[in-house]
């Protein structure tokens, strides 16, 4: 699907939802693969049809719930990109840039802030194929572009080559200070889950067989192209969720990340088995950072 159809849908969802800041975040952003037959003819096969698992080059963007879009996009643009992005037309959605990756923020006063969605990018993306073909063995989905994993955390599903949609316009450069890091990507996220096996199972139909387990911590991982995607248990008394998401930033080592941390006043601790720091943002997600280069 041509980047002109895509805006032009994704913009049609958008001033659809109007105001409504109840409607997931997720669901203006997926609209931009599934603008109606009617509307717009078929594009020519230029591959395979939809097939699983999926032929994607990984983890792309996340979206977050937050009270403040607006306040958590400077936090996060002081970090990594200091211009930062919003949504043309309301509700107000805010954006920034990670390297390739990006993270997406929508609002809301009535659900507790958290990782609402993680999004793999697909070569020869065929919506309505896909969907078929995941009903088809019973796949629930959630929302548009969207899939619901067995404890409802949810995975969307966009054409390559991704990136802001054409909705999306500069919200103002927040500091003339260059970013604290320079972002390459993500390098993974982490998933607690209820049942691990049943969640492995479920995932191996997007990604193929898992690359790795460890027992000490008990974890799966799915290597997705560049990026990873982690599954682990869910601790006792807490329920599932995105646990945290990891970038990769161009640096020497944990150490320089720390120091440049601290010069803004975020303190990082090393994460328990990875090659990486942890904070956690003023709304409580965890966040990792891995030096790249």
């Amino acid at each position: 699907m041509s980047s002109v159809s895509n805006s032009r849908s994704r913009r049609d969802f958008v001033k659809a939802v109007g105001t409504a800041l109840s409607v997931p975040l997720l669901e203006s952003i997926a609209a931009g693969q599934n603008r109606p037959a009617a509307q717009t003819p078929p594009a020519p096969s230029a591959g395979p049809v939809a097939s699983l698992p999926l032929r994607t080059p990984g983890l792309e963007h996340l979206g977050l719930t937050v009270p403040d879009p607006k306040a958590a996009a400077e936090f996060y643009g002081r970090l990594f990109n200091p211009q930062v992005f919003r949504e043309r037309e309301a509700p107000p959605r805010y954006y920034v840039t990670t390297g390739t990756a990006y993270l997406a923020f929508g609002g809301s006063t009535t659900v507790a802030p958290k990782v609402d969605h993680f999004c793999a990018i697909v070569q020869d993306y065929r919506g309505q194929e896909l969907r078929k073909l995941l009903e088809e063995q019973g796949v629930p989905m959630a929302g548009v572009g969207m899939v619901a994993d067995p404890d409802g955390l949810r995975l969307q599903l966009l054409g390559v080559p991704g990136g802001l949609a054409g909705t999306i316009v500069p919200g103002g450069r927040i500091s003339l200070d260059p970013p604290t890091l320079y972002p390459i990507g993500l390098d993974h996220v982490m998933l607690r889950v209820a049942d691990l096996e049943r969640s492995v199972a479920f995932y191996r139909k997007f990604f193929g067989m898992e690359s790795e387990r460890t027992k000490k911590p008990e974890r799966v991982w799915f290597q997705i192209a560049k990026t990873r995607l982690g599954l682990e248990p869910v601790a006792s008394g807490e329920q599932p969720a995105v646990h945290h998401f990891c970038l990769s930033v161009l640096a020497i080592n944990r150490k320089t990340i720390a120091e440049k941390l601290k010069r803004i006043g975020v303190d990082a601790t090393a994460a328990n088995d990875e090659q990486a720091l942890r904070f956690t943002d003023p709304n409580g997600i965890v966040v990792e950072l891995t030096a790249g280069s």
